[in-house]
């Protein structure tokens, strides 16, 4: 495993031989290259597909300006691909990540050979819509996670649970040391919106997600894939918010970007 830094400052860590695969990963208080159980985590979801290519794992810049949109974020992603790999190259993210793979597949083709789009869609869905209130408050040092339980699980028994759990857990994570960083990507993502404009994306893109995601609606997911001229869904039943962990996850994904 290798750290750095892309250019423009998007600070990254590389597993694995072969191929370039870039991983956007998912909403992160810091952006930094996690450590101990953070970069354990991490590296789980792409420990698979780094047994096939070498895969970077590539936060979000720090340091980013107020205001900063998803465009901006979307241009940042585009340079460092371009300088640092020379040709269109494969690019993969997950939640709030794959939001800003489609941002860059719609303003910045001409860097991406395929893309991923794992549990996302072209805009928020109804239940994703309080993280921007949850980084709000894990900025203030005050527990969040717990307003995104809904998007967990609609199961009643399960669902106070689940939320009790999570505002305790928002009682023992530490203060963001800068969380300008954060709240900005919240902040650009809450009005992150690409659905007109997706038919303009020439990439092949696939579509991944859970059924039970319900952070989206289905029909979010599929529409994100039929609008992409050559887009691709798949859905794996009782799957949730992370469908890289289901074992047909890296078979399915090597299988699109090597056809």
């Amino acid at each position: 495993m290798r750290t750095g830094t892309l250019p423009g400052g998007l600070p990254y860590m590389a597993i694995g031989r072969g191929r370039p695969l870039v991983f956007l990963p998912g909403f992160g208080p810091e952006h930094t290259v996690p450590t101990g159980w953070g970069r354990r985590i991490a590296l789980s979801q792409v420990r698979a597909l780094a047994e096939h290519r070498e895969v970077f794992w590539v936060n979000r810049k720090p340091g980013l300006a107020p205001g900063t949109t998803m465009s901006d974020l979307a241009a940042q992603h585009a340079v460092a691909l371009r300088e640092r790999f020379g040709a269109p190259v494969d690019l993969m993210g997950h939640s709030t990540g794959a939001s800003i793979v489609l941002q860059v597949l719609v303003e910045h083709p001409s860097v991406v050979r395929r893309g991923v789009v794992v549990s996302g869609a072209y805009a928020l869905g109804p239940l994703a819509r309080p993280q921007l209130r949850m980084g709000e408050l894990l900025a203030e040092g005050k527990p969040g996670y717990h307003l995104i339980a809904p998007g967990m699980t609609r199961n009643p028994v399960l669902l106070p649970l689940l939320t009790g759990v999570m505002w305790a857990a928002g009682l023992f994570v530490r203060k963001p040391a800068n969380p300008s960083d954060m709240l900005a990507v919240l902040r650009a993502e809450d009005v992150f919106d690409v659905r007109e404009r997706l038919a303009d994306i020439p990439a092949p893109t696939l579509v991944v997600c859970g059924e039970r995601d319900y952070f989206w609606t289905p029909e979010m997911f599929a529409e994100t894939a039929a609008r992409i001229p050559h887009g691709r869904l798949i859905s794996y039943p009782r799957v949730g918010h992370n469908p890289m962990g289901d074992p047909r996850f890296t078979p399915d994904v090597l299988a699109f970007l090597d056809s």
